[in-house]
C-alpha cells in the first residue's frame, strides 16, 4: 500500500519535471493531483466499508462481508487506470522544462502536490488500521480483500515504473 503513496509521488513529481510552458503543464499538474485527490477518495471509501462490515460482524455477529469494499477497490482501479490515460493524453506531449520553468512550476504547486500526497498517506494508514482490526476476526477474508486492493494499485505501480 505504501508502493502506491511512493508511485502517486513519483508520477506527480516526473509531471512537474517534464516540463512545458503555459497551460499544458499546468493542465497535466493539476490533472495529476486531481487524480491524487481521486485516489485517497477511493481509499477512504474502502476503509469505511472494511469498518462497516467489521461493525456490523461484531453486532450482528454475522461473517464479515467485504463485497462493497470490493466494489470501491475497483473505484481506486479506475482511478489509476484515468491517471494512465492522462499520462498518456497529457504529460507525455509536454516538452521538458528548463530550470527556471521546473522552479517556477515547483513554486506554483508544491503545496498542492505535498497536501494531496500526505492525505493520501493519512487515507493509507487508516486503511492498514481498518484492515488489522478485521484481520483478528477473518484473517483469510482480509487477505483476498487486502488482494484485491494490490490488484487495483497495479496501474499507478504501472506508471512508477514507467519513469
Amino acid at each position: 500500500m505504501k508502493r502506491t503513496l511512493v508511485l502517486l509521488g513519483t508520477v506527480f513529481f516526473c509531471g512537474i519535471l517534464s516540463g512545458c510552458s503555459g497551460d499544458p503543464q499546468a493542465d497535466a499538474i493539476n490533472g495529476v493531483v486531481a487524480r491524487m485527490r481521486d485516489a485517497t477518495t477511493d481509499v477512504n471509501n474502502i476503509t469505511k466499508e472494511v469498518e462497516r462490515a467489521v461493525k456490523k460482524h461484531e453486532t450482528d455477529k454475522v461473517a464479515l462481508d467485504f463485497t462493497d469494499a470490493v466494489k470501491m477497490a475497483k473505484e481506486l482501479e479506475k482511478t489509476g487506470k484515468k491517471l494512465q490515460e492522462l499520462k498518456v493524453k497529457q504529460i507525455e506531449k509536454v516538452k521538458l522544462a528548463d530550470d527556471e520553468e521546473k522552479a517556477e512550476l515547483k513554486r506554483q504547486f508544491q503545496g498542492q502536490i505535498n497536501a494531496a500526497f500526505v492525505d493520501l498517506n493519512k487515507s493509507k494508514k487508516e486503511l492498514n488500521a481498518a484492515l488489522q482490526k478485521a484481520e483478528a476476526f477473518d484473517p483469510g477474508k482480509v487477505e483476498d480483500l487486502r488482494t484485491k486492493i494490490r490488484e487495483a494499485e497495479g496501474p499507478f505501480e504501472t506508471i512508477a515504473r514507467q519513469g
